[in-house]
């Protein structure tokens, strides 16, 4: 039987689609996605991730010691102390089945240790409970069981700020699936779906 992946990601992307008070290009965003179309990366996501990548170098005291650090580095400095020993983007996998589609749940952790997942992020605005709707941390704590914690550690720039999560703070990710699943069966994206995610044999 065929096995179909699945990502926090793209149910993020349904998510934000799907929104009553979406806005702009998200269900356009949400199809692109689902075709798995190959899209360049907007400056707010490469922001992102050179962010994340100071804050891995500084985990291993890697940065300019010689001037004083820009807000940024200082942020990343610090987020890298709180990290340090971690392991940095670790993939895991867990095969499941979900209103009878089998499905392979996929995530990779920008840092774990210690029974908790990090993730970090780099916004130019931030509220507190941005993320509580974010599937991230219920498909990461399904794919880490032995996980106890889930920490999003955001830097806006100005100020750090963190949101924690524990099992039993949220919904678990396959009540998410099975919306998602039910709304591509309403919509005739499941063969889209289908084509474009199946794995290789």
């Amino acid at each position: 039987m065929s096995l179909y992946r699945l990502t926090a990601s793209l149910l993020n992307s349904w998510l934000r689609a799907t929104d009553p008070d979406a806005e702009g290009n998200e269900y356009a965003d949400f199809l692109a996605d689902l075709g798995r179309e190959q899209r360049p990366t907007g400056p707010a996501a490469q922001m992102g991730i050179d962010f994340e990548n100071t804050v891995y170098q500084a985990t291993q005291g890697i940065y300019d010691k010689t001037e004083e650090p820009s807000a940024d580095l200082a942020a990343a400095i610090a987020f890298g102390n709180r990290l340090k020993g971690a392991g940095y983007q670790v993939k895991a996998m867990k095969q499941t089945e979900v209103c009878g589609v089998p499905l392979n749940l996929v995530g990779i952790a920008d840092f774990v240790k210690a029974g908790v997942i990090t993730d970090i992020k780099r916004v130019m605005r931030y509220e507190y409970g941005k993320y509580q709707s974010s599937v991230q941390h219920p498909m990461y704590m399904e794919l880490w069981p032995e996980a106890i914690r889930f920490d999003y550690l955001i830097w806006d720039g100005k100020y750090a700020y963190a949101e924690t999560y524990r099992r039993g703070d949220f919904e678990p990710v396959t009540g998410t699936i099975q919306r998602f699943l039910n709304y591509l069966d309403a919509t005739g994206l499941t063969y889209t779906y289908f084509s474009h995610w199946k794995e290789k044999e």
